[in-house]
């Protein structure tokens, strides 16, 4: 077969420690020297230190965050607490400003506050503003639309909560009835 050029390919001693250091990084301890081992036992131990230092850092980040977070929701309590005032909701200019209708009649072009839902943002909502900023702070439930309504200017309506009858005036002698 030599002739033709066709030759078969001998056959080579598997070389087991080094196709398995190249395949899996992994040396055999047994062939390795003292020296080499004590390299690796260092570079294990600044893995482990590295390691650990990061999760010092992300546990810290993490009571950084929780912190900022619990700081944030009550400056979003705060600002909702501030006496509000209330309006329509008009439409939507971008993600976060808008223009609303306040009960006094006057339109504003406002910011909304990032925690609202924006599903619930339709033409017509009513809507709770902070009093000095006018910022949307809250979504009124759609029940207390109605009782709006009838705060707005120019909607005024008298009851009259008199249910006394009326006498006439031979009956009444000094202001008693019965006399």
């Amino acid at each position: 077969m030599e002739e033709l050029g066709l030759a078969q390919p001998q056959a080579k001693e598997p070389e087991m420690q080094d196709n398995a250091a190249i395949n899996y990084g992994y040396v055999d301890p047994l062939h390795l020297s003292e020296d080499d081992l004590y390299v690796k036992l260092k570079s294990l131990k600044k893995q482990i230190e590295f390691i650990q230092i990061q999760e010092n850092y992300i546990k810290d980040e993490q009571k950084n965050l929780k912190k900022e977070y619990r700081h944030a929701q009550e400056e979003v309590k705060r600002i909702k607490s501030v006496p509000l005032v209330i309006g329509q909701f008009l439409e939507a200019v971008d993600q976060n400003t808008g223009i609303l209708g306040s009960t006094t009649g006057s339109n504003y072009y406002v910011r909304i506050l990032s925690t609202i839902d924006r599903e619930l943002l339709k033409a017509g909502a009513s809507v709770a503003l902070h009093k000095h900023s006018n910022a949307l702070v809250d979504v009124l439930p759609p029940e207390a639309d109605s009782s709006i309504a009838m705060l707005q200017a120019g909607n005024f309506i008298l009851v009259a909560l008199i249910r006394q009858p009326i006498y006439s005036s031979h009956y009444i002698v000094g202001g008693n009835i019965s006399q």
